[in-house]
């Protein structure tokens, strides 16, 4: 069965300037809880990205069938997007 995401758990992407914040979040978590640091980096001028790892915000079966492998893959995918835009790019999570 394919579970929808919850309203909120969706990745997210602030432009900015280049210099840019790859912002990943916990074990169990989705964007929605760092979105708020996010938007303060984003305050000061920072362009910033934080996906939804496979799995998360949505049910728990769906996390349990996860592998950290994909975990990576997401964030890579996520590096290589603000890649596009910035010179530099920072990792947080």
């Amino acid at each position: 069965m394919i579970y929808p995401v919850i309203d909120g758990a969706e990745s997210f992407f602030i432009k900015g300037n280049s210099v840019g914040l790859l912002l990943s979040h916990g074990f169990l978590g989705t964007p929605q809880s760092v979105k708020d640091l996010g938007e303060q980096f984003a305050q000061l001028g920072y362009m910033v990205y934080a996906p939804r790892l496979k799995g998360h915000g949505t049910h728990y079966k769906d996390v349990e069938k996860a592998t950290h492998e994909e975990w990576f893959s997401d964030l890579e995918k996520g590096y290589k997007r603000l890649k596009r835009y910035c010179s530099v790019i920072y990792v947080v999570g």
